[in-house]
């Protein structure tokens, strides 16, 4: 099987995480596939960025659900990482679909839903026409660590993604698998526990493993069958 390296945030270790600027990064040095976070404003708009709050990544502070689309989009999500990249907005979800397109991406796009608890079901509904009417249903996989959330796409036809961080969760996940869905793994539990690489694709779920920084654990992975790695760097 062919190895698939998505980038995590787009390229995060040339660019801004989460940006435009990223996700272009990707793009050209060839990833196949880019991993983002998507969360909602406060008026109900999904927008791409990971912590609940914006202090770490832009030039604001406060929680991103109590802000409007029009003040997210007023802050610089960029200058924090290298000056050269000031200016560089958060993007909603239907910027990112456009900017990464399906024609310039040679996989997929892996839409990790953050404050899940957050998500009505019209916001969900949302989420899902959006992605739907970009034309990345066949090539989308949303991931939540929440499965009542995943519970709610899965009607559309949309590949869900469970995610786990141990052991534990991972067991207790994949019995609750059903059709297209895939694990995606932080990659110790794997390393750990090679045998569920095997025993989940006998239930006809893939496994990706996530987020891998060092070739050593990359080859480690690809020796014990995983072939879908989420890296910040191991681009190109």
């Amino acid at each position: 099987m062919q190895l698939e390296i998505i980038a995590h945030r787009g390229f995060s270790a040339l660019g801004p995480e989460n940006t435009v600027a990223a996700f272009s990064a990707a793009i050209q040095h060839q990833a196949n596939s880019i991993e983002f976070d998507v969360q909602l404003s406060s008026d109900g708009v999904p927008v791409i960025i990971h912590d609940a709050t914006v202090e770490r990544t832009t030039s604001g502070y406060g929680l991103v659900r109590e802000k409007t689309l029009e003040q997210l989009k007023a802050l610089d999500a960029g200058a924090w990482f290298n000056p050269k990249f000031a200016g560089e907005q958060i993007p909603t979800l239907l910027e990112a679909l456009r900017a990464i397109k399906v024609g310039s991406l040679p996989k997929f796009i892996y839409v990790e839903v953050k404050q899940s608890h957050q998500w009505a079901a019209t916001d969900i509904d949302n989420l899902v026409q959006t992605i739907i009417s970009e034309d990345w249903k066949d090539r989308c996989i949303v991931a939540c660590f929440e499965e009542k959330f995943l519970e709610q796409v899965r009607f559309s036809g949309i590949t869900l993604g469970y995610l786990v961080n141990s052991l534990e969760t991972y067991t207790q996940k994949i019995r609750a698998v059903a059709g297209n869905a895939i694990m995606l793994s932080e990659y110790h539990v794997l390393l750990d526990n090679p045998n569920l690489v095997k025993s989940s694709r006998s239930q006809g779920v893939d496994v990706v493993a996530w987020t891998v920084d060092s070739k050593e654990d990359l080859q480690r992975l690809v020796d014990i069958g995983v072939v879908r790695i989420v890296t910040n760097s191991l681009i190109g």
